[in-house]
């Protein structure tokens, strides 16, 4: 039984999770019971669990199907994702932009040139896997097997291995209003040697949701971070550019592109530069709720027309079906950009009640997405 120090939030997963395990006894439920403690052991915070249970899912069928109520409707599309095995953030988490009037199937794709298994009768194809520079064979492999499939294919593998951080650098070069930092690959051994100028942002080359993520202002700084840190480990190195506005916080946009249309997700205000939505804590500042919703209802007022018309440029330019952009706005009027990847977390989970332009807003991404697979696929929406 669960802990009587758990939290509640503690105590619900520990249940899930001996709930889920009997029924790996059971060859009928074994695959899913196995997807299932995948999610749940990463929640727990034992990755090792996780991995192991989605490896023993996918070897028992790698194609997984979301669940569905037993009085649901018969659904109005079925999409097949195509997903790279890792943590949640390896891949888009689709369930979360598609209602459940979406059948969705998910092919875990462990390596290239493997048989593929019978696959569902779907309406299209959706690679959903985030850029890696070890995933790199995964997106090419994904490009062939949603070729194979002769359905519509939303997303390119290829295109998506474009989107590491100095490729974003490259890619949007050009376009009026964006500022994007260099992006240097180097190793700890070659930073001993070799300085950029200070102060200057290092993280691991794979690293995302700042693990691994310094500023490194002086000497010193640099030899704690390169004393924690192997000699051949691959790292990016970039310029620290200071994005705080007049009142000393800095801020940090969110969008998502749908079929290169941008749309607001969130906005983090913090007093510190190393920002992310969890660690803004914005449940806490009612006037920060409140500008992030004014941000929701009309980006381009909240932003600025000069950054807003950057970020339309780089969502043409960047030419995916699906992106998300994180970025800030300097002094100047510019777009900062942060990053440019495929599965970044877009979702409609905070309290409605502290929140309540969030949903909306999500409902729109939500809209646009199921009008794409709609339009690609040759079927007629029924919201429409």
């Amino acid at each position: 039984m669960p802990s009587d120090a758990a939290s509640p939030a503690e105590a619900r997963r520990q249940i899930e999770r001996m709930l889920a395990e009997p029924a790996l006894s059971d060859r009928r439920t074994r695959a899913q019971a196995h997807y299932l403690l995948w999610e749940v052991c990463q929640i727990c915070g034992d990755p090792a669990a996780a991995l192991d249970h989605l490896a023993q899912a996918i070897a028992l069928d790698p194609v997984q199907t979301r669940p569905r109520r037993a009085e649901a409707p018969p659904p109005e599309r079925t999409v097949l994702a195509l997903a790279a095995p890792g943590d949640f953030q390896a891949n888009l988490p689709l369930a979360m932009l598609l209602d459940e009037p979406t059948l969705l199937h998910t092919l875990w794709i462990e390596r290239p040139g493997a048989t593929l298994p019978p696959l569902p009768p779907v309406d299209c194809v959706f690679v959903a896997m985030g850029e890696d520079s070890c995933r790199r064979a995964l997106l090419l492999e994904a490009d062939r097997v949603a070729g194979e499939t002769g359905l519509p294919v939303l997303n390119s593998g290829a295109a998506i291995a474009g989107l590491s951080r100095d490729g974003v650098c490259a890619m949007l070069a050009g376009i009026e209003d964006c500022v994007v930092p260099e992006q240097n690959r180097v190793t700890a051994a070659r930073l001993r040697h070799e300085l950029p100028t200070f102060p200057f942002i290092l993280r691991p080359e794979s690293s995302h949701a700042g693990i691994g993520l310094a500023r490194i202002d002086g000497q010193a700084g640099l030899d704690a971070y390169l004393e924690a840190t192997a000699p051949a480990a691959a790292l990016f190195a970039a310029p620290f550019i200071d994005y705080r506005d007049a009142d000393g916080l800095y801020r940090k946009y969110r969008i998502a592109f749908v079929d290169r249309v941008p749309f607001p997700v969130h906005l983090a205000i913090h007093d510190d530069w190393a920002v992310w939505y969890y660690n803004a804590r914005m449940e806490l500042s009612a006037e920060r709720r409140r500008e992030e919703e004014r941000f929701l209802r009309d980006p381009v007022a909240a932003m600025g027309p000069r950054a807003f018309a950057a970020v339309q440029a780089l969502g043409r330019r960047i030419d995916l079906d699906y992106a998300g952009l994180d970025c800030a706005v300097l002094p100047d009027g510019r777009l900062l950009v942060f990053e440019v990847e495929t599965a970044m977390l877009v979702h409609d989970r905070d309290p409605p009640d502290l929140f309540p332009g969030k949903a909306p807003a999500i409902a729109r991404i939500v809209a646009a997405v199921n009008a794409m697979i709609d339009h690609r696929s040759g079927r007629m929406s029924t919201a429409a």
